[in-house]
């Protein structure tokens, strides 16, 4: 074989493993996005959690707020800031806690004013 033909099926080797590896790349691209794809929509359905449950839990203060309103002698204070500490994965239970909370205030509050009657 001459050199020119070796040289040829030297060039063919290597960009048939070239080829190869662009295959095996583009597949990858192919999972790495649809994974991308699927961390995106986690991503906002837990940015969606997170103002909801921002908002029932403003609500709630809100609530407790205007219940407590004609109790002068209670300080009241600003809208405590969030755990940095506290875990996502224990959001659902976390504002079970909250309107366990909002309800007993208000079942409170309204029997000292059935009291008061």
């Amino acid at each position: 074989m001459d050199a020119a033909r070796r040289y040829k099926a030297r060039i063919a080797e290597v960009t048939g493993g070239l080829d190869a590896r662009a295959d095996l790349n583009a597949e990858r691209v192919k999972e790495l996005d649809k994974r991308v794809k699927a961390l995106g929509w986690q991503l906002r359905e837990a940015s969606d959690r997170h103002l909801l449950a921002r908002l029932c839990v403003e609500l709630a203060w809100e609530s407790a707020l205007d219940a407590l309103w004609v109790e002068s002698w209670i300080t009241m204070r600003p809208f405590p800031k969030p755990d940095p500490w506290a875990k996502a994965s224990d959001l659902d239970t976390l504002l079970a806690a909250v309107e366990q909370r909002a309800a007993e205030l208000r079942s409170e509050v309204q029997g000292r004013r059935l009291r008061r009657s």
